[in-house]
């Protein structure tokens, strides 16, 4: 990864033992950037490479070898669901590769950053801390709050479909996830309503991306929310069926990422119902 053969124990000594000008300002600017996207991460070296971790949990980390740089997001299935955005980009079930003098754009930084972060958030993993101060919380799904996507919550489960049947029934039967009368307009610039019912407010949002086959993204706003939460749906296929992720970012509070929780849990429980 370093030219030279001893291992780091810092990131900042990592950066130093780069020989190379290119290679030293490209992982530089890439350091820079996952501190402002995780401000309360840490930084250490783990397997060799800088990598920075939150509440315990490798989100993202980077390396030089011999000819390219990598990026890693310390899962196998981060890189392989977003496929589609790394297209051009050489890749592994672990990690992208890029020329030190071509930087990854800071928007599939991001977007990488992200969904490792809700990753995360979906398996519930609780914080090093909470697990010592409530034991009797063990075997619960906790959602946190992170400085770049707000309160959120992820649900997924994978259904006996096929990648392409699940697509039609999430863009053409919307009343199927969405509630009873829901509209939608699957495309950049469409719109979905879901109409008031008993004991539940009614829902609107801008349909925002569209992945053919692969993802929807949308705003969600019920009645008395101030402002919209985000809404993606993920879809992979799988060996048996295919599996859908249901992401929300950027919710009010805590009691409404409990509330979407139940809500999406319900929903695909009952998918094939």
């Amino acid at each position: 990864m370093v030219t030279k053969s001893r291992v780091p124990e810092t990131i900042d000594a990592y950066l130093a033992d780069l020989e190379d000008p290119k290679v030293k300002k490209t992982l530089g600017a890439l350091r820079t950037q996952l501190r402002k996207l995780l401000p309360k991460a840490t930084e250490s070296i783990s397997y060799r490479m800088p990598t920075f971790k939150v509440d315990g949990d490798a989100v993202a980390g980077f390396a030089f070898f011999k000819t390219h740089c990598g990026y890693y997001p310390f899962s196998g299935s981060v890189v392989p669901a977003l496929k589609s955005e790394l297209d051009g980009y050489a890749t592994s079930k672990s990690g992208v590769t890029f020329p030190p003098d071509q930087p990854l754009p800071a928007k599939l930084v991001k977007t990488l950053v992200q969904a490792r972060l809700a990753e995360i958030a979906t398996r519930g993993k609780k914080p090093a801390a909470a697990k010592k101060g409530n034991a009797q919380a063990r075997g619960k799904r906790v959602v946190g709050k992170t400085a770049t996507a707000g309160f959120q919550v992820g649900v997924v489960r994978t259904l006996p479909m096929t990648a392409p049947a699940l697509w039609d029934w999430v863009t053409t039967q919307p009343e199927r996830w969405l509630g009873p009368g829901a509209t939608l307009t699957a495309e950049p610039g469409g719109h979905f309503e879901v109409p008031k019912r008993r004991g539940s407010p009614g829902v609107r949002g801008e349909v925002r991306v569209v992945k053919p086959g692969q993802r929807l993204r949308m705003t969600w706003q019920p009645d008395g929310w101030k402002k919209p939460a985000t809404l993606q749906l993920t879809l992979m296929p799988k060996a048996r069926g295919a599996s859908l992720h249901v992401h929300m970012e950027k919710l009010p509070d805590a009691e409404a990422r409990e509330a979407m929780r139940e809500r999406w849990s319900k929903v695909l429980s009952q998918a094939v119902d």
